[in-house]
């Protein structure tokens, strides 16, 4: 929280209040706002491919805005799987950073459905 106050104060002559309402409420607010809607436009739009039965719903933008946390329908369907989706690294910036890990040897052990498991999920939702 320091230093987001004082660089705009010494270097572009800003009050300590105003920098401290800009960079540390309002990015604050902001940022939990992002991470609530999240969860809201991800139970409200967008389509249900693996079970239709809950109100977790796939949504590219929110995926986009997030991340790659919009795919809630597979995420509920598949709750183990440290990618979220089926997707890969499309739209999914969290599992690229979490592979990322995986090569520098800080992450192990991650769970993951195979295509044949996830087909048939959607085989029986669509019935």
């Amino acid at each position: 929280m320091v230093l987001p106050i004082i660089i705009p104060c010494f270097l572009w002559g800003e009050s300590p209040v105003t920098a401290f309402i800009v960079s540390v409420i309002m990015r604050y607010v902001t940022s939990l706002h992002s991470t609530w809607f999240v969860n809201s436009a991800a139970h409200m739009w967008g389509d249900r491919p693996y079970r239709k039965n809950i109100q977790a719903r796939e949504n590219i933008l929110v995926s986009f805005g997030a991340f790659g946390e919009g795919f809630h329908n597979y995420h509920h369907t598949f709750p183990n799987d440290y990618a979220t989706s089926e997707l890969g690294w499309k739209f999914n910036a969290t599992k690229a950073f979490i592979d990322l890990m995986a090569c520098l040897g800080l992450v192990y052990d991650r769970i993951s459905y195979k295509k044949d498991k996830i087909d048939f999920v959607k085989a029986l939702n669509a019935e």
